[in-house]
């Protein structure tokens, strides 16, 4: 079932949403709601799930694996 929402976008932001919905062949409308559902499932998923989805298939020098958690918990709790 689809609801009707209503959005109050800068008119630049919604250009650049156009051209970028008219690149993909899709709505603005179905952009929004890949892009609520994507940051829906981040908030979710706990920091190690991530690392394990994202592990590199090569092998990493020692310490790359603390940076990047340290990167990740940086950007989730002070940004």
């Amino acid at each position: 079932m689809l609801t009707k929402l209503t959005l109050n976008i800068s008119k630049p932001v919604i250009e650049k949403a156009k051209k970028t919905a008219r690149k993909k062949r899709t709505s603005i409308s179905r952009l929004v709601e890949e892009y609520l559902k994507k940051i829906s499932n981040e908030e979710e998923e706990s920091v190690v799930s991530y690392m394990i989805r994202n592990a590199p298939v090569i092998k990493t020098p020692y310490g790359t694996e603390k940076k990047f958690l340290k990167k990740k918990l940086v950007k989730k709790y002070v940004s």
